[in-house]
């Protein structure tokens, strides 16, 4: 049952077809690592197809199956019921060149040069599909978004059936779908494959602030008021980072952002469920693994915040399932440990048989977890950010959270008691104790990755130079400071 006012189904409007109903899902049934740890080797009989169904800006708690009761999102439910739910599942940088540049070399932003949109990748590091079709049989496919620049999908994949078109996923992820769905329905080979899908929603929502109207429909917020979820507790009005995109907006505007927001998630489900009902009914059902996830968050209005590149959770964390069926168990809700999206490549290559990607230390296999293995795990997840500001954050195993800015200021929370992050501890001797734990987690993680040098490949601007310089800088004169004070200690 969904919340009040949801007695009308939402109706998804395709241009091919004109079905105007949402679908429900099919009936038809699914067919401790160190840093440098490398993952065993499998047979091919072993080997299964994999496909990484990746959505753009949805919220970790965006699913109706999580008990949100503003969206309703059957078949993404319907995978969590099937499958292993990462449930502190976080990027390593919440935005999106960033992000999808890391899922798929398994190294930090700072690693691959890319601290923001439109920054190019290096180009001497190999991706993921690159490094199947070197060290493994496997069949390579893309469709839909990839933003990973300086890096064509032609380059890596054996077969791109759609490259990244017009910016709205209304327009682009129904013939996305569809064009997964038919490889995978009509396929004639024994080889497995690995097929990357990019769907655009709910990223629409960044073209909807705008209260004058426009493409964001906010002349309709009077009228569907009755409908639109309530603003979540830590909301502020007038964030200093966003007030270019909300001037003027009243609560009334936010609550319709909140809604417009979670009707792009139906949207971007009903599309999901093309691709998933596709793999039920293929020969290949039993051998073919699901992982589903997104590039970043949305603020929606926690903390006065809207869209991504900010460290709060609600940018930070992303849903993370995993559906692989008879070879994992289903419907587990994780709850104890910490992942990163850079793990998908090592876990995409401990199953396809293919050695882990180089340098590449902080990226996990989750084979072992999926498989209810007991292996020691990481005692802390990272993410980074050149977007709002320079920052870097630590989460660690007892659910206390930093935020280090570049300007030396530190925001502290024990998020397992104050999860939306309003009570700050800096200043108190649990914060005091929290920070020098986690400077610890700072100097290790600085001393496993290597950093990568002042970029000087080709379509640079100026201020890829500049945001990565300043890292840099940082990161440097941190790693000095903190290798310092371990020393005295």
């Amino acid at each position: 049952m969904g919340p009040p006012g949801f007695d009308i189904p939402f109706r998804v409007w395709n241009a091919h077809t004109m079905n105007t109903t949402r679908s429900t899902p099919s009936d038809q049934p699914v067919g401790s690592p160190s840093p440098g740890n490398r993952p065993r080797r499998h047979s091919s009989s072993d080997n299964p197809n994999i496909v990484f169904i990746h959505t753009d800006q949805q919220h970790f708690e965006a699913l109706s199956a999580y008990g949100n009761p503003w969206v309703e999102t059957p078949h993404m439910d319907r995978l969590v019921k099937e499958g292993h739910s990462f449930m502190k599942m976080h990027c390593i940088s919440p935005i999106c060149v960033p992000a999808r540049t890391s899922w798929m070399t398994g190294r930090t932003s700072k690693e691959t040069g890319v601290p923001v949109n439109n920054a190019p990748l290096n180009p001497d590091i190999p991706d993921l599909a690159q490094w199947l079709r070197q060290h493994t049989n496997y069949e390579t496919f893309h469709t839909g978004k990839w933003h990973i620049v300086n890096r064509s999908e032609r380059e890596s994949f054996d077969r791109v059936l759609i490259q990244q078109g017009p910016r709205f996923g209304e327009q682009t992820d129904p013939d996305v779908a569809r064009s997964a769905a038919n490889v995978i329905l009509n396929r004639q080979s024994d080889r497995p494959f690995f097929m990357s899908v990019g769907l655009m929603n709910p990223h629409d929502c960044c073209y909807t602030a705008g209260a004058a109207g426009g493409l964001g429909k906010f002349q309709l917020a009077d009228r569907l008021l009755d409908k639109c979820p309530p603003l979540p507790e830590s909301f502020v009005p007038d964030h200093p980072d966003h007030t270019r995109h909300t001037a003027g907006w009243t609560e009334d505007h936010w609550r319709f952002y909140l809604y417009s927001y979670y009707r792009m998630v139906e949207m971007v489900d009903e599309y999901v469920g093309t691709i998933c009902d596709a793999i039920r009914k293929s020969e290949s059902a039993d051998n073919t693994m699901i992982i589903l996830t997104s590039d970043h968050g949305d603020g929606l209005g926690f903390h006065g915040r809207l869209s991504k590149g900010f460290l709060e959770d609600q940018s930070w964390r992303v849903p993370g399932i995993v559906v692989f069926p008879g070879r994992i168990p289903a419907d587990v809700r994780d709850h104890q440990h910490l992942i990163c999206t850079l793990d998908i490549p090592a876990t995409v290559c401990d199953y396809a048989g293919a050695p882990q990607l180089p340098d590449t230390p902080l990226s996990y296999s989750w084979r072992p977890i999926l498989e209810g293995q007991a292996v020691p795990w990481r005692d802390y997840v990272v993410g980074e950010t050149s977007t709002s500001y320079l920052g870097v954050s630590f989460r660690d195993n007892l659910d206390t959270k930093t935020i280090f800015y570049d300007d030396g200021n530190v925001d502290v929370y024990n998020t397992a008691e104050d999860p939306l992050e309003m009570n700050k501890l800096q200043g108190t001797p649990e914060g005091d104790s929290i920070i020098q734990r986690h400077r610890g987690w700072f100097r290790d993680y600085l001393n496993h990755i290597q950093l990568s040098p002042l970029p000087t490949w080709d379509h640079l601007r100026p201020n890829h130079v500049r945001h990565y310089g300043e890292y840099l800088a940082w990161y440097e004169r941190m790693r000095q400071e903190l290798n310092n004070q371990e020393d005295k200690s």
